[in-house]
């Protein structure tokens, strides 16, 4: 059983508006994150909120999700790491973290990363880049405990020995969206791929 932890409580301070609102097509971005996560093989879905978050709670009101309020979203990612882990199901064996702005990374590759972390037991999955990444539950504690900007690349480093990296996912699935200049990049991509 795996948890699913949709990070989207940021203040998009460089985009200057809500990030996780901005449109692909008929849906935000977002929404996008969710439908791919929504199709691997997870047993729940949970979406960490800050700035924006009835904005955003309105646009997830469909969608089958759990959201959860950080209050201290302004103090970094970490924090919305540990309000994600305090949040799943504590029958949960792992925790995928998935950040609410990379729209394109597809449910098949999170299905392959479930698949290694599964079959390897690892204590944490990951990608090239970092995130999605899969952390087992036996570093539930050490999540919450997060804070700052660096969210659970800490523990990366800490735990590196017992970390598998799973290559082979295409350079645009980690594209996210930081600047104006970032989202035209992603919605060239996205009508590429369509």
């Amino acid at each position: 059983m795996i948890s699913a932890v949709i990070l989207a409580a940021g203040l998009s301070r460089r985009m200057g508006r809500p990030k996780q609102l901005l449109k692909l097509g008929d849906k935000t971005m977002l929404e996008h994150v969710v439908d791919r996560v929504s199709r691997a093989k997870v047993s729940e879905i949970i979406v960490v909120l800050g700035a924006h978050r009835r904005e955003i709670d309105q646009v997830l009101c469909p969608y089958n999700v759990r959201c959860v309020y950080n209050p201290r979203y302004a103090s970094g990612l970490g924090t919305s790491v540990a309000t994600g882990a305090v949040a799943v199901d504590p029958e949960a064996r792992g925790i995928l973290f998935v950040a609410g702005d990379q729209p394109l990374i597809t449910s098949e590759f999170i299905s392959d990363l479930i698949d290694v972390f599964e079959k390897t037991g690892a204590l944490i999955v990951r990608t090239e880049m970092g995130i999605p990444a899969i952390f087992n539950i036996r570093l539930k504690g050490q999540l919450i405990e997060l804070t700052g900007d660096t969210g659970g690349r800490q523990l990366l480093e800490k735990f590196r020995e017992e970390v598998v990296t799973v290559p082979g996912c295409p350079g645009f699935m980690y594209k996210d969206v930081d600047t104006e200049e970032d989202y035209q990049k992603v919605m060239d991509l996205w009508e590429k791929l369509q």
